[in-house]
């Protein structure tokens, strides 16, 4: 008889699971990867959703959602039992009070997992993201938010047999971030099987009514599941994984203050308490209040522990726990391991808690405090080593590309003034006149700062070059525009990263006297303003971003002298020295959980000095080829910053580097136009390298 009538159920059950209300998904030959609903059709295999009522018969396989004349909607699969193609139903618009179970996937037998079910609003009696019947659920998602009104959610619902372990649900998923009318919510529900290492997380919604569950199980094994409440909420009813045969692992982690449970908490064997930052000493609003009844707190273990952001001094005590009713038995008490959590962007706090359970109130006392630096904020500083480096890799372009391209601009015009006088021309010559000229260039360096900042960018100069003879020789000026920057990223040795943009515009004027001996010596100045921005996750603190710009001026001072070496060749020695100065600034840095923060970064200035060689190879009045080998040595470059008045490392550019360059001058056809292609590679402090491209034309 026994076997007979269990024959009879296990059919009962597989024709009520395919039968009763609700939106099953199971296509034969699906291919969409979502699918969202907000009214009445059908969908056929291919995922192509069509109005119902409607001329077109649907293909097989198909699910069909039909409104009955009760005014409920039933929905079926035609021809199929398996789902195939669907993994995530997405849910919207006003619903139906009618319907009784929307599922994301059901299968009759065996596992059914990785499906997730998105409700957005509407009126559903129960939802569900998978559904079994003398099979597993494993690793389904609900997830609910928006004006939503529920009743029943499930992460997954398996069903079996007495007598047999099936119906399993495992490490099923809901979290609610929104709703009302909620009656009961579970990870995981199993009839007659195990609900192991589910998961509800709760951050919204009206849930004064709901019986909350991590997993509960019906003639099984309820373990491992796990409820976290992560906003004040009042919440109903507390199950941390219920079961009528065996509760074990099973926990409540309470993460915000001011939580209400108007009944109360059952098969919890975890308490923990995870104190937020908003929390203080004394403070009149306990983490958890709990009104219905005495609290049963044998086979229990309490914990604590700081989340980021909270401040509290040796001998500081909170409740973690009241109930006016009191409590029976007695708790195990632990402080929770975690690593030190971040007051502030520069202080790391590590909390040791004693935890007293007393007549009504159950309170975590700090026993003791670890204080100690966040080595992370020299991440944050890091910015202001790559924009230093943005601005002298524009002094590099000018010093560069700039003068060449000015000398090369007066010497095409005055070309072209003795061409015209050979052919003729009458009248008195123009005076010398301003000749534009520009240069551009790319880079991907990295500056090595204690930790390190790799750049991406480009540079540009613009200007005008005229040339004056003098007794001595010939004197090259004039005024200049310059724009760049780029992308960056900075790396410390903890692995921390932090990404951002840079750029920089300013205006400058340069000057260059030649004499007739072929020595030289030059200079410029530029100002400006940059710009730059910081997105980074810091470990114990979360998100961090925020925004600085600042003036900066800059200067440079050459001097050097060509040899002609004979046949078309001509070496170039100089000595070079760079200054730069970047304005402080103060900005606010945003941080994710916790207040707003006021930084204050330091001027940066930066000293360098580049002793270096050029050869240049003439091949004939069209083409030239060079090449270069430089020293520089950074005398200072340090960045530094206070945060809420409190310092962090400095990164610093201080140190030597290497440089070849390689380059080819060009005058294509007989146009105006001059080019110049140089390519320069770095090594030591500064490493990488850079494409540069000069342009002169004469009109």
């Amino acid at each position: 008889m026994k076997r007979k009538y269990n024959e009879r159920k296990l059919t009962r059950l597989i024709l009520g699971a395919l039968l009763m209300g609700g939106a099953i998904f199971a296509p034969g030959v699906a291919m969409a990867a979502e699918v969202t609903w907000d009214g009445d059709f059908y969908i056929d295999g291919s995922g192509n959703p069509f109005p119902f009522p409607g001329t077109v018969t649907p293909e097989a396989n198909a699910i069909k959602l039909v409104k009955t004349d009760a005014g409920n909607i039933e929905g079926y699969i035609e021809n199929s039992f398996v789902m195939q193609g669907y993994k995530t139903l997405t849910l919207s618009g006003a619903g139906n009070a009618g319907l009784y179970l929307v599922r994301a996937g059901l299968q009759p037998a065996g596992l059914v997992e990785d499906f997730t079910l998105n409700v957005n609003g509407g009126t559903w009696n129960s939802v569900c993201g998978a559904v079994t019947v003398l099979g597993t659920v494993s690793k389904n998602t609900v997830n609910i938010s928006g004006d939503t009104i529920l009743g029943t959610v499930f992460g997954g619902f398996g069903t079996g047999l007495d007598g047999y372990t099936y119906g399993n649900a495992r490490e099923n998923i809901v979290n609610i971030k929104g709703g009302s009318g909620y009656m009961t919510i579970a990870g995981g529900y199993s009839e007659h099987g195990n609900a192991i290492g589910n998961i509800v997380n709760l951050s919204g919604g009206d849930l004064s009514g709901a019986t909350v569950s991590g997993g509960s199980a019906y003639g099984g094994v309820a373990s491992d599941n796990i409820v976290n409440v992560l906003k004040q909420l009042t919440i109903g009813h507390i199950n941390g994984g219920g079961s009528d045969n065996l509760s074990t692992g099973n926990t409540l982690n309470i993460a915000a203050k001011g939580v209400v449970v108007t009944g109360n908490i059952n098969y919890v064997q975890n308490l923990n308490f995870y104190l937020p930052s908003d929390i203080a000493a004394n403070d009149p609003v306990p983490m958890l209040t709990v009104n219905g009844g005495a609290t049963t707190l044998d086979g229990v273990t309490i914990g604590a522990a700081a989340l980021t952001g909270v401040n509290l001094s040796k001998g500081d005590s909170v409740t973690l726990l009241k109930n006016a009713n009191g409590f029976t038995g007695t708790a195990t008490t632990t402080t929770l391991t975690t690593p030190p959590k971040a007051t502030s962007l520069t202080v790391n706090k590590s909390y040791k808690f004693t935890i007293a359970q007393n007549t009504n109130d159950i309170t975590a006392t700090v026993s003791d405090v670890d204080e100690s630096a966040n080595e992370q904020a020299k991440s944050l500083v890091e910015t202001r080593a790559a924009t230093t480096t943005f601005v002298n890799a524009g002094a590099d372009m000018l010093a560069s590309q700039g003068f060449a391209q000015a000398a090369n601009a007066v010497a095409l015009e005055a070309a072209e003034k003795a061409n015209a006088n050979e052919q003729g021309a009458t009248g008195t010559p123009a005076p010398n006149a301003f000749t534009p000229f520009a240069a551009f260039g790319g880079s991907s360096m990295r500056a090595e700062s204690g930790s390190y900042v790799n750049t991406k960018g480009f540079g540009l100069n613009i200007g005008f070059a005229r040339e004056l003879s003098n007794a001595q020789g010939k004197l090259l000026f004039g005024p200049m525009v310059e724009y760049g920057g780029g992308s960056y990223d900075s790396h410390l040795d903890d692995g921390t990263r932090g990404d951002g943009k840079a750029h920089y515009f300013g205006v400058g004027v340069m000057a260059r006297q030649v004499n007739h001996d072929g020595f030289y010596y030059e200079g410029s100045l530029r100002g400006g303003r940059v710009t730059s921005d910081y997105d980074g996750n810091l470990d114990g603190v979360g998100k961090v971003d925020y925004d600085s710009s600042s003036n900066y001026f800059a200067a440079h001072l050459g001097a050097g002298k060509a040899f002609d070496l004979g046949k078309g060749n001509t070496l170039d020695g100089y000595f070079k020295y760079f200054y730069s100065h970047q304005a402080g600034d103060d900005t606010t840095v945003h941080i994710a959980g916790m207040d707003d923060e006021r930084g204050h970064f330091d001027a940066v200035d930066s000293h360098r000095i580049r002793i270096g060689a050029r050869l240049t190879h003439k091949v004939n009045e069209r083409n030239s080829f060079y090449g270069g080998l430089a020293y520089q040595y950074e005398f200072n470059g340090d960045a530094r910053a206070t945060f809420s008045g409190n310092g962090v490392p400095s990164p610093s550019l201080k140190g030597s580097s290497g440089m070849l360059e390689l380059g080819w001058q060009v005058k294509p056809g007989d146009g105006p136009l001059k080019l110049d292609l140089g390519v320069t590679g770095w090594a030591g402090k500064q490493r990488g390298g850079s494409v540069q491209l000069g342009a002169t034309w004469s009109f």
